[in-house]
């Protein structure tokens, strides 16, 4: 069921059109009856030859234009509204720059109250509206004179707007995806929302995820115009009740979607479009952002040709390919329209980075790869809608663009390479410290590693092939006297007292020729063999007293040396005492 959205100033007759087109008074609300105006959405729907037609009224006062960005969401066909009698106005000004701003594919013009004027004055309005949409893309847009009065005019009306929606084509992308429009409860059913489907199929039972937010819903019934239905799809007006949520969680401005195929954000990346009267936004300006009935302030600051970075106070649905109207509050004019090519960007965003932003040869989806290289799995299907790049890689819960790998590695290698100049004697860097280091994922960073013949990745420290911790002269001199102090008796002195430096003593442990049993205390190993060796004949069962005495040490060496030896099985203790275990030779 194609949506055909109203446009035009106030008081040119869209809702009397409306009603006249389907018999139903648009106009919900007793204020928009007294006033004579529509001040919020209006909904009718009707059989036009043989196709289910929706209709969206919006309002036309400048008062109430988010109401009317809001119901330009998702519709194939605007019917723009200009009166015979008034011609071109500021808000039919205002509606062109924003059906323009959303990028609408098809449209008809309506000349409506012609039934006011004569024949020369009709006429004269049609030379006007083709003389303003000279250079639009609304120029090819039919105009077609009625009055919703008379009728005349409606049969003619009504043929045209066949004509366009039969070159409406079905969406084919899967995911559910609705802006919502309206949210209200309803008693012995519960919470209600209404929108129209953008893309997707929605059947009772699904669960939906609301964005901005992280409620997820499920889906009880479904009404499409007042009658219950088991399904709607895209291009479809539709009432979903919903269990799960409550009416503070979500309403005009929110998205429901199938989960993981939209994603929050308050900084986004936009492609400007020039348009009518605003080839870019002005320098200087507080700005509302509007993507389908979600109304944001936004500051905007220039990145490059085109490009623009807005930053909202809250966030927002956003997904690549959105596209969103700019309005200037001070003026309050639209200013311009845009599209939504990253809704994640880096926090600085670099100049290959803004490069891949304008490549025109790539799809949506691996621009964003392109400009973020390696990106979470999740946060890219929430950015693309649930779209899957093309020449990216999957490694692990990530994606990375395929020619980023071999960058990647150039990145590792100087990484470590460096990390092996600063600490020649560890044998490489931890991968916590090196992920950290290059802002990579783990399992992008061991993808990266395993494909470079020069690395490797043993007991998750990294390190050049070939590397080998070596001690210099001066260094093999401070650790031979450490050993000299060390080994001349049991009673070691303090590891942090001896000529070797913490970066030495932990070479010497990570080899093995010392072995640390306290923070300050350490042995060397032909010390612990002789311990350990000690042991077997060894009166049982012995306290620490007893064990000190024996191996002539003090309490600071003996305590933590057992428990040491506990850990490592060569003893076990019972109480305050201990005894051998079997020591294999």
């Amino acid at each position: 069921m194609p949506v055909i959205g109203t446009a035009g100033h106030v008081d040119h007759g869209k809702s009397s059109l409306v009603l006249a087109l389907t018999g139903t008074d648009p106009d919900r609300w007793a204020e928009e009856k007294e006033r004579g105006l529509t001040i919020d959405l209006g909904f009718a729907h009707t059989q036009i030859d043989d196709i289910d037609v929706s209709f969206v009224d919006v309002p036309g006062h400048e008062r109430f234009i988010a109401n009317m960005l809001a119901g330009v969401v998702g519709v194939d066909c605007a019917l723009l509204v200009i009166a015979a009698d008034s011609g071109w106005m500021p808000q039919t000004e205002e509606h062109v720059r924003v059906l323009e701003a959303v990028g609408a594919a098809r449209g008809v013009i309506a000349l409506t109250r012609t039934d006011l004027v004569d024949e020369d004055t009709a006429e004269f309005a049609k030379l006007e509206i083709s003389e303003e949409l000279a250079d639009s893309p609304l120029a090819t847009w039919p105009i077609v004179p009625v009055s919703a009065k008379t009728h005349v005019g409606i049969d003619d009306l009504r043929t045209t707007l066949t004509e366009a929606l039969r070159t409406v084509e079905p969406s084919s992308e899967v995911g559910f995806r609705m802006w919502v429009d309206r949210a209200f409860q309803i008693h012995g059913s519960g919470l209600v929302v209404t929108g129209t489907v953008l893309r997707g199929v929605l059947q009772r039972d699904d669960e939906l995820e609301v964005v901005p937010g992280a409620a997820r819903a499920r889906v009880r019934g479904i009404q499409r115009h007042d009658d219950a239905v088991e399904l709607v799809r895209a291009g479809e007006r539709a009432a979903i009740n919903i269990t799960g949520v409550d009416i503070g969680e979500i309403g005009r401005g929110s998205m429901l979607s199938t989960p993981m195929t939209s994603m929050a954000s308050h900084r986004v990346v936009l492609e400007w479009h020039p348009g009518r009267g605003f080839a870019t936004p002005p320098e200087r300006g507080a700005f509302h952002l509007h993507t389908g009935t979600a109304d944001r302030p936004v500051r905007l600051r220039p990145l490059a040709q085109d490009l623009y970075l807005a930053t909202a106070d809250r966030p927002f649905p956003a997904t690549i390919g959105d596209r969103v109207v700019i309005r200037e509050a001070g003026r309050q004019t639209v200013v311009g329209g845009a599209t939504i090519i990253d809704p994640t960007p880096p926090h600085r965003i670099q100049r290959d980075q803004l490069a891949a932003y304008a490549e025109p040869s790539l799809s949506a989806v691996d621009r964003l790869m392109k400009a973020h290289r390696s990106i979470d799995r999740e946060e890219l299907l929430r950015a693309s809608g649930g779209r899957e790049p093309d020449a990216s890689l999957a490694v692990g819960g990530a994606y990375v663009e395929a020619s980023a790998v071999g960058d990647l590695v150039d990145r590792i290698r100087d990484t470590v390479r460096g990390y092996h100049a600063e600490h020649p004697l560890r044998d490489g860097i931890p991968i916590a410290e090196l992920t950290t280091r290059i802002a990579m994922d783990r399992p992008v960073v061991d993808h990266a590693i395993d494909s470079a013949d020069d690395l490797r990745l043993i007991e998750g420290v990294a390190a050049s092939i070939d590397h080998r911790p070596v001690l210099d002269a001066d260094q093999e001199r401070r650790w031979a006297e450490s050993v000299e102090l060390l080994e001349a008796s049991f009673g070691v002195p303090r590891a942090s007292s001896l000529p070797a430096d913490s970066e030495l003593l932990h070479a010497m442990l990570r080899r093995g020729d010392a072995i640390q049993v306290a923070d300050d205390v350490v042995f060397t190993s032909r010390q612990i063999d002789q311990l350990v060796d000690g042991l077997r004949d060894f009166p049982e069962p012995f306290t620490v007293s007893e064990f000190g005495e024996r191996f002539e040490m003090a309490r600071r060496q003996s305590v933590p040396l057992l428990e040491w030896m506990d850990k490592q099985g060569f003893t076990r203790r019972t109480g305050d005492a201990r005894t051998v275990r079997d020591l294999a030779d």
